[in-house]
């Protein structure tokens, strides 16, 4: 009797400390190794002892493992290419990758197998993914696992997907599927959507997971990627827009889901963690090339789609005005106690969504603010102006603030986006209150927005442990490395 075999294809370099955990959590799936699972393990010119290993397993199981050793290291496309190929040779139904430091959940393959069982019209699939090693959790696209179990691109096309790993795919779209043997980052992103923009939809496997290791030393591809140079200098011509060009051969047109896709991962480059990265690396020069790039990619995005992405508003506002070539602002309407932040009738965000900071008591007899809190209104949506003030209300008393000057600007590729230069403040709490309710007054509307409240107590903890305001590090979005 002939079963359904899944190849599972693992490049391979330098991985000797995990390589076994990896290996093993394929031979020990719930879904028989010896008849469903073929590994495919692609050894590129290890120094270290993984091809060792690669051997040791492939005498342990001769009908299941093949192992290829290259003399010269070639890259990790290469090798890819090069899995699927040996797959589509040996007639395997199902194949899937796995990078040589991350591991499958035990149920994984089963999961996969059963899948494509009942959705025969199914040909790319992928699992969620969760952190381990340093760092925990799940990642930020698997909210979509809840949602449903296949996207229609077309009607879904919100539902954006980037990685290799632990995707799952019939031999019958092998044709479609190819790694540029010419990029060194990305090249994953842009092969799985090209076989997904082809297709016009894909399949999300749900309750089981891909395991996706964060290394001590941060030395994965993904970690490195953002510090070397060609990653902002030739992923929007590489890989955005061969994307592009795949989705107006196959569609005469960049279809919504490549649109917003591109927008989404577009985003990661605006981060606040990435902007110290791009100055070191690029010159003023390559700084100013890479933001006509960025203007020349946006043009190719409707605004709608940039505005659906869910990030802060410093980086919608930050590609709306690249996207432009002038600065672009949301719209500020004041309703119903709220400032709302809007652009061609999209609510962006809300005022009372946000909050006032205290940091502790000034201690200084040579200044004018001693005894006072210090504290800031350090917020996405808004940089406070000279007219505008915090104050704090308990029991009907209110209390406004005083400027105390900050510092915080937010730069995205080079160009000032915010100064909050105004958004310091000392206010003179009276020492019976235990708490009190903080808001903000803008000048402008003439408007007072209540915010959040803030028990003293609770933050003279946090003070006395060491949590200054050099640890409330303001953040434009939260990084995700796998979103790659």
């Amino acid at each position: 009797m002939r079963y359904l075999m899944i190849a599972v294809i693992v490049p391979i370099y330098n991985t000797e400390k995990y390589l076994r955990e990896t290996i093993d959590s394929v031979i020990c799936q719930t879904l028989s190794f010896a008849e469903h699972i073929r590994l495919i393990l692609l050894d590129d010119a290890s120094t270290d002892g993984s091809f060792a290993i690669c051997e040791q397993y492939q005498k342990q199981y001769p009908k299941q493992i093949l192992v290829k050793h290259y003399d010269t290291n070639q890259g990790v496309s290469v090798l890819r290419n090069e899995g699927v190929r040996i797959a589509g040779e040996m007639g395997d139904e199902l194949i899937t990758f796995l990078d040589s430091d991350d591991k499958l959940a035990d149920d994984a393959m089963e999961k996969a197998k059963m899948y494509f069982e009942s959705h025969e019209d199914i040909s790319v699939a992928a699992i969620a993914v969760k952190y381990f090693g340093t760092r925990d959790g799940e990642q930020r696209l698997n909210w979509r696992f809840q949602e449903m179990d296949v996207v229609d691109i077309k009607k879904q096309y919100t539902f954006p997907h980037y990685y290799v790993g632990g995707v799952f795919l019939r031999k019958r779209v092998l044709n479609e599927l190819h790694f540029d043997e010419t990029m060194n980052f990305w090249e994953d992103a842009l092969a799985i959507n090209q076989v997904i923009v082809s297709e016009g939809k894909y399949g999300l496997i749900q309750d089981t997971f891909y395991f996706y290791r964060k290394r001590e030393d941060e030395s994965s591809l993904v970690d490195t990627a953002w510090h070397k140079k060609e990653r902002y200098t030739t992923l929007l011509s590489s890989g955005y827009g061969q994307l592009f060009a795949y989705s107006r051969k196959k569609h005469h047109r960049i279809i919504p889901y490549v649109q917003y896709m591109v927008a989404y991962h577009m985003r990661l480059m605006m981060m606040k963690s990435k902007q110290s990265i791009i100055e070191e690396i690029l010159s003023e020069e390559e700084l100013a090339a890479l933001r006509d790039d960025v203007q020349k990619v946006l043009k190719k995005i409707k605004v709608k789609y940039i505005l659906q992405i869910p990030t802060s508003l410093p980086i919608i506002e930050g590609m709306l005005s690249m996207r432009a070539g002038k600065q672009v602002r949301a719209k500020r309407v004041y309703k119903d106690n709220d400032c709302v932040l809007m652009y061609k009738g999209v609510e962006l965000a809300r005022m009372s969504e946000r909050s006032v900071k205290l940091f502790h008591i000034i201690e200084d007899e040579g200044s004018e603010f001693n005894g006072m809190w210090r504290g800031r209104f350090c917020t996405p949506i808004y940089a406070m102006k000279k007219e505008d003030y915090i104050f704090a209300e308990h029991n009907g008393v209110r209390i406004n603030s005083e400027e105390f000057i900050c510092r915080k600007q937010i730069f995205i590729l080079g160009k000032r986006l915010r100064c909050y230069y105004h958004a310091g403040f000392a206010i003179a709490i009276p020492k019976e209150w235990d708490r009190a309710v903080f808001g903000i007054h803008i000048a402008e509307a003439d408007a007072d927005i209540l915010m959040n409240e803030i028990v003293f107590n609770e933050v003279r903890l946090i003070y006395f442990k060491g949590e200054t305001e050099e640890h409330d590090e303001f953040e434009i979005d939260r990084d995700d490395e796998k979103d790659m």
